[in-house]
């Protein structure tokens, strides 16, 4: 009985097998847990090298730190009509140029051929972004070591700013407080804004001068002149030097007929050419060319 009783107790020690069959497949399990997490953090580390190596992200790029003798501009706008052009002289003229455009009246074909102009690494970037966004337009300064700003950005034309107001005065009155508490922030001294002649409204004497009274009659003229008067109360108290420009009916492309103005179709019955260029054009105006 005592014999029968040890063999039945050889097999009570193979019950356990199930068992170990289970702590084997946990450690299968495990195992490819582990696996998993590896190829998780690979991948997640090949991109983040990926990132830091290409243009747009990498905090050791040309435009994230200032050379001697070379001076980088904020073109914001620089995708639109005549902040491409500006864009074009500075890079003729050796500056390293930031564009920054959300694209909604600018033109990416410009900036492309702005691109194919000045391939050279260190010259050029397009940054696509809103300046509504006070959040992005604050990283854009952070990444970028800035000497100045050039400011087109806008929409502009008087008709579209009789029937949408508020449009125009938080895309033009509002977005250039945002540029100018970022230039502040990260102390950028130099700034070029890009007004218009419509704050003048419409003048007792001919010809216009500087101390010819701002008196604007439409949205579009308000708001730039709103904007005017922000960026010349702050640097009344500040160190930042300041030029506001007023255009007169710019029209034509480049010399070269590589840039020109092309403006959406639906924004066409707008215009953007005043009643005082067509009587230029007839000779009503004494001095006053059209040139075609």
């Amino acid at each position: 009985m005592l014999g029968i009783n040890r063999g039945r107790a050889q097999p009570r020690a193979n019950r356990s097998w199930p068992f170990a069959g289970m702590d084997l497949a946990d450690s299968k399990r495990k195992s490819n847990i582990v696996g998993k997490i590896l190829f998780v953090v690979t991948l997640t580390t090949l991109c983040i090298i990926l990132l830091q190596q290409s243009s747009s992200f990498s905090s050791s790029t040309a435009f994230s730190h200032r050379e001697p003798g070379v001076t980088h501009v904020l073109v914001t706008g620089g995708a639109g009509y005549i902040g491409s052009h500006a864009a074009l002289r500075l890079l003729n003229d050796y500056y390293r140029v930031t564009i920054v455009d959300n694209l909604s009246r600018g033109n990416l074909g410009a900036v492309k051929i702005l691109q194919g102009l000045y391939p050279d690494p260190g010259r050029l970037q397009f940054i696509y972004a809103d300046l509504g966004d006070a959040k992005a337009v604050n990283k854009i300064f952070a990444e970028n070591a800035f000497d100045a700003v050039i400011h087109f950005a806008a929409v502009a034309y008087v008709g579209e700013s009789t029937l949408e107001p508020l449009r125009y005065y938080h895309n033009i009155t509002a977005n250039t407080l945002t540029v100018l508490e970022a230039m502040a922030a990260h102390r950028v001294k130099t700034l070029i804004y890009s007004s218009t002649c419509a704050t003048y409204g419409e003048p007792e004497k001919m010809p216009i001068t500087e101390d010819t009274p701002q008196v604007p009659i439409n949205p579009y003229g308000k708001a730039k002149k709103m904007a005017e008067d922000i960026i010349l109360d702050f640097s009344r108290n500040s160190d930042m030097a300041v030029m506001i420009l007023r255009y007169f009916n710019v029209i034509g492309s480049d010399p070269g007929g590589r840039l020109g103005e092309a403006p959406r179709p639906e924004l066409r019955e707008h215009g953007r050419i005043s009643g005082a260029c067509f009587d230029a054009a007839a000779g009503t105006i004494s001095g006053l060319k059209v040139h075609i």
